[in-house]
């Protein structure tokens, strides 16, 4: 794995499939995640730096930002986020009403 990228923590590899985001402070199982962007890789990382909340990701950029984050405050807001996706209603239009 060739590293590509590096900002205080976080360190960015390109592997054969994509690019893997590693938090050096974590070791390497636990604090790893597979991305194919590299975009989407260090957007992850600013989000972890900063401890923002983004409701607009999909289910998998946010176990992969609970994945390399090290401050447990901020991965429980993230794991309750994921929990408030998978529980939410669909809704359908309907014509039929009353």
């Amino acid at each position: 794995m060739n590293q590509v990228y590096s900002k205080q923590a976080y360190n960015i590899y390109q592997a054969s499939d994509g690019y893997i985001v590693h938090n050096t402070l974590k070791d390497f199982q636990s604090g790893h995640t597979h991305l194919n962007s590299f975009k989407s890789a260090k957007y992850l990382i600013d989000l972890a730096l900063h401890r923002s909340i983004p409701y607009h990701l999909d289910r998998y950029r946010l176990i992969s930002l609970s994945r390399i984050t090290e401050d447990e405050s901020y991965r429980e807001k993230i794991l309750e986020l994921i929990q408030n996706k998978r529980e939410k209603m669909s809704y359908i239009n309907c014509r039929k009403c009353c």
